[in-house]
Order: structure tokens, then C-alpha cells, then sequence
């Protein structure tokens, strides 16, 4: 069947966890993502989410476009889980980060964490509450060391306290990256890092603690 003119197509990287789930995300889309129990689960749980990624832009950004084509995704790479990170390092993270491409990543990671702290503030303050923003903004430390190399300042008790000052340190620091910063490459841990890398797990990061706390909310 012809396939008609109107269809969006996206490519995806597919990541493999241990327990058999797939994560699946899109390639040009920081933090759009889904999950799935294979693969295909996953990709056609992505085309659902590209939409509602757009509409999600659209709330912080009023010049996001309005998306009406039919979408189509297709896996592009394929890597599998290491412990270190949020997902892998996939050959896009390669290309250097221009400074189009900073603002754009800061501006994305600055919504995410937004609907992060306005999501946790909906929720009755509880110790199992405090502890998972705790655990977001500890690996958000590591993100920003990972990508920069260079250590974020030590974050204050409390869990609201603790996701801004992780969130305001990896806008800052990923602000002032330097020329080289935004160009190479390094191993660490056993996994291959650049701060393209960095900034779009941070984005990646923020956002399914959004979906997660928001789940709990519901459920």
C-alpha cells in the first residue's frame, strides 16, 4: 500500500534493558521516549508519544508547530544497557553541540524540570517522595560530571531543594561549556560521553520522573 504524503517519519534508537523492556526514543526529539516489553512494542508506543511530545513543546513554546501528519518511526541504532547511564551513547551524540543547539537543549531542559518541581509540589510531601527526587538529582549531578567533567557544587537537604539545585547547576554549567567542551568525546566508567550525551539524558531524566510521579498520582 502507498503510503500517503502526510506521514512524518521519525528515526528512533532502541535501547535493551536486562529484564527483556525496550526503551525506545526519538533520535531528533530530546526526551520523547517509550517503553516497551520488544521492540516493535516499543516503536509503536513511540508514535504515540511524538505526538503528544509536540503538544507537550507547545505548552512552553508558543512557536512549536501543530502536528498533523500521521507519524512513523523507525529504528535507526540499536545499543544495549550499561550501568552509568540513562541510555547509551548512540552516534549522534558524536556531532558537536553549536550554540543553536545549546539553546535549544537548555531551553527543553529548563520545561522539563518545570513540570518535574510542579508535578512533585501536586503531591503530599512523604519520605518515599523526598527520596525519589533525592535519586533524580543525584543522577543529575553524575549527568553534568559525566558530561563536562567537571563536579556540580553540593546540593541542600530536601527533595524540592535538592531537584533546583540540580536542575539550576546543569543549566549553568551546560550554559558555560567550553568550546572543546561541546566537541569531544571521552570514555568514563566504561561508557563513551560527549555533553550532547549529557544534555539529552538530563532532558530524558527530568521527564520520565514527570510521567512517574504523575502515574503515582493517578493510580
Amino acid at each position: 500500500m502507498t503510503e500517503q504524503p502526510d506521514t512524518a517519519r521519525y528515526g528512533a534508537w532502541l535501547l535493551g534493558y536486562p529484564s527483556g523492556a525496550w526503551l525506545a526514543l526519538a533520535a531528533d526529539l530530546a526526551g520523547c521516549y517509550a517503553v516497551g516489553e520488544s521492540q516493535s512494542e516499543a516503536l509503536a508506543r513511540l508514535e504515540g508519544a511524538v505526538p503528544a511530545y509536540y503538544a507537550w513543546l507547545s505548552r512552553h513554546d508558543e512557536y512549536t508547530p501543530t502536528i498533523h501528519s500521521q507519524i512513523r518511526v523507525e529504528a535507526i541504532e540499536t545499543a544495549g544497557y550499561k550501568p552509568g547511564g540513562i541510555s547509551a551513547f548512540f552516534s549522534a551524540d558524536a556531532e558537536p553541540v553549536n550554540d543553536e543547539d545549546l539553546d535549544w537543549l537548555l531551553s527543553v531542559l529548563g520545561w522539563a524540570y518545570d513540570d518535574l518541581l510542579a508535578e512533585a509540589l501536586r503531591r503530599p510531601a512523604s519520605p518515599a517522595l523526598e527520596a525519589a527526587l533525592s535519586s533524580v538529582a543525584a543522577v543529575q549531578v553524575e549527568l553534568i560530571a559525566h558530561a563536562t567533567g567537571a563536579s556540580a557544587p553540593d546540593s541542600p537537604d530536601g527533595g524540592i531543594a535538592r531537584i533546583k539545585a540540580a536542575r539550576d547547576a546543569a543549566l549553568a554549567m551546560f550554559r558555560v561549556s567550553s568550546g572543546r567542551q561541546r566537541e569531544v568525546t571521552h570514555e568514563e566508567g566504561g561508557q563513551r560521553w560527549s555533553l550532547r550525551r549529557g544534555m539529552r539524558e538530563s532532558v530524558l531524566l527530568a521527564r520520565r520522573a514527570t510521567d512517574d510521579l504523575a502515574w503515582l498520582r493517578e493510580t
